[in-house]
């Protein structure tokens, strides 16, 4: 067996659909229908810093955040059991 055929490796089943990226993609198309309905002018608390913006940054920003945790997380918990 190659190892991009293993199914624990990367999503992969055994068909060959990788389920992840579909999910990843969903999310994603989920994100973009939520932002564009909610285009809307709000003021943005962050700190010490007050701004009048449109939601779909401030939704943009808190998606890339939470894509950005939820790819990092994982990257640094396994760099913690190696050691």
């Amino acid at each position: 067996m190659k190892v991009n055929e293993d199914p624990r490796i990367g999503g992969r089943s055994e068909g060959g659909t990788n389920w992840k990226l579909w999910a990843a993609g969903v999310a994603a198309l989920l994100l973009a229908i939520f932002v564009v309905q909610n285009s809307q002018k709000v003021t943005i608390d962050f700190l010490f810093v007050e701004s009048d913006t449109p939601l779909i940054f401030g939704l943009l920003v808190a998606g890339l955040l939470g894509f950005a945790i939820g790819w990092l997380l994982p990257i640094v918990r396994r760099g913690r059991r190696e050691e």
